[in-house]
């Protein structure tokens, strides 16, 4: 409890810039818009907006990252500002470039989840799971990258959402029939789960049955 008040109240300091410029983004300029979000940028790393987002998101929390350790607040503050300047440019109908905003957001917090700093049951992942349902939402309609969705498959097999899991595997499947690594790392996860305890398997939205029945299909899917 106490962690996971320390970390709110970090979050709360860190969003009232970010919170004022996106709830008054409708009624200023974009100029002004886009300037107070590039202070608020570098305020947490230094860089305006744009250049932040040209960095990987390893590069990101590299730099959050003091004696091995990630400032997990502000990670999740400044995956809410790429959200931000993706509203903001889907605001003014630049819908391309608020896609890549986007999508930026969506893979810091999946490097964030993946990250040994953070554990299942940890208090940052309702953080991230909320803000993921976001940005999930915001990108509907529009390709996931292929890099993106190896990142979903390990994220939700982490989170033991493994409804979630065959889900992303299925998409991948049908968004890239030539590619065998997914499928390859899929027929992995079946066969791991065959040694799960059923509980286990209903507590991750899945069955034995099921299990089951996606070996099969992956198996079949490896021999074409």
């Amino acid at each position: 409890m106490f962690r996971r008040d320390y970390l709110m109240k970090q979050i709360e300091q860190l969003t009232v810039v970010l919170h004022r410029i996106l709830f008054n983004k409708e009624h200023i300029p974009i100029e002004d818009a886009q300037r107070q979000l590039d202070e608020a940028s570098r305020h947490l790393l230094g860089l305006n907006i744009r250049s932040l987002q040209s960095l990987s998101s390893k590069d990101i929390l590299e730099l959050l990252s003091y004696q091995g350790s990630i400032d997990t607040a502000k990670a999740l503050v400044i995956s809410d500002m790429f959200v931000g300047q993706g509203d903001l440019l889907h605001q003014h109908e630049e819908d391309s470039e608020a896609y890549w905003a986007y999508l930026k957001s969506l893979d810091l917090l999946l490097h964030l989840s993946l990250s040994d700093e953070v554990e299942p049951e940890d208090e940052v992942n309702q953080e991230i799971a909320t803000r993921m349902v976001v940005g999930l939402n915001h990108l509907k309609g529009w390709e996931i990258p292929e890099g993106t969705q190896r990142l979903q498959f390990s994220h939700y097999e982490k989170q033991g959402n493994y409804a979630k899991v065959e889900d992303v595997l299925f998409h991948y499947m049908e968004d890239h029939p030539e590619r065998k690594e997914l499928p390859s790392q899929g027929l992995i996860f079946y066969e791991k789960l065959l040694q799960v305890e059923d509980e286990q398997l209903k507590a991750g939205n899945f069955s034995r049955e099921e299990a089951i029945e996606g070996l099969r299909i992956i198996k079949a899917r490896l021999l074409l």
